[in-house]
């Protein structure tokens, strides 16, 4: 059976959509809903109870963000897992060949959909060359839920960003594929793909040092946490309270130790190797 698990946080009318085109494609039916509600001042969860009855509603009290995914994942049922944004939704087709590839495929151990744009049809990501070491996710997902729960989920203390592309390490470093194919597509109704938020531009910049330092050791740290500086500066622009907000992000990055992580330090030169192949594809795309 195949859970779906979305967490929201004060976007009522992105969830309604969500739950709708959840609803659409068959979801409902074929296995379950979850919504875990991040404390909501919005009447998110009203609107889920009102409007969405068959949905499994977790009302939280006070803003876990990532940790929310965790909690749900906990009360599923399924045996695969469809990790959503409350702004995200996966292409109908996309998700029943995607789920049969990880039904066929045992040494898997998540699917990465790749993020569109509805209405731009723009792809988040210049996608690369590794249909089965990738080391990426985004806004959607499938996870098979007893390599979730056996690695812990989402890492909480990230709270939001880069917590989908650490769980992607600690699925490889452990043995287990991610697979990702360009076809397989979940749609991103989201302004924040183009335009970072202050909020992105320092959780973002701290997360991406901590990933670093969970996956990477030596001269590959350093050049990881230099490299995502640089990314950071080059989102933030010539904006000073921008620029100022990156550097909080790197100070809190250094100064504050990332959580332990008891997988293999081998993910880091993957996953650089294959973000410095995405700038290299975007340059020449131009």
């Amino acid at each position: 059976m195949l859970s779906a698990i979305v967490v929201s946080h004060n976007r009522r009318e992105a969830l309604a959509r969500t739950l709708r085109e959840l609803a659409a494609i068959g979801l409902f039916q074929a296995g379950e809903v979850i919504v875990a509600d991040n404390a909501s001042a919005d009447g998110s969860a009203a609107m889920v109870r009102e409007r969405f009855p068959g949905v499994r509603l977790l009302e939280l009290s006070d803003n876990l963000g990532v940790e929310a995914y965790n909690l749900a994942a906990a009360e599923a049922r399924g045996d695969t897992l469809l990790i959503l944004d409350d702004d995200s939704w996966p292409d109908g087709d996309s998700l029943r060949t995607a789920l049969a590839t990880l039904d066929a495929r045992p040494g898997l151990g998540a699917v990465a959909l790749l993020p569109v744009h509805p209405r731009t049809n723009r792809a988040e990501w210049h996608h690369g060359a590794e249909p089965d070491a990738f080391p990426l996710m985004g806004c959607g997902n499938l996870v098979r839920a007893d390599a979730w729960r056996e690695l812990g989920g989402y890492e909480p203390t990230f709270f939001l960003y880069r917590n989908d592309t650490d769980l992607a390490l600690r699925l490889l470093a452990t043995g287990r594929g991610v697979a990702f194919n360009p076809e397989w597509v979940v749609w991103h109704d989201s302004p924040a793909a183009r335009r970072k938020s202050e909020r992105w531009l320092r959780l973002a910049t701290r997360n991406w040092l901590w990933l670093c330092r969970r996956h990477g050791e030596g001269l590959t740290a350093l050049t990881g946490m230099s490299l995502g500086v640089l990314a950071a500066m080059r989102h933030a622009g010539p904006s000073f309270r921008r620029v100022w907000t990156v550097l909080s992000g790197i100070y809190l990055g250094i100064t504050q130790e990332p959580a332990p992580s008891d997988t293999p330090r081998t993910g880091l030169a993957r996953l650089l190797a294959f973000r410095l192949g995405m700038d290299r594809r975007a340059r020449d795309r131009r």
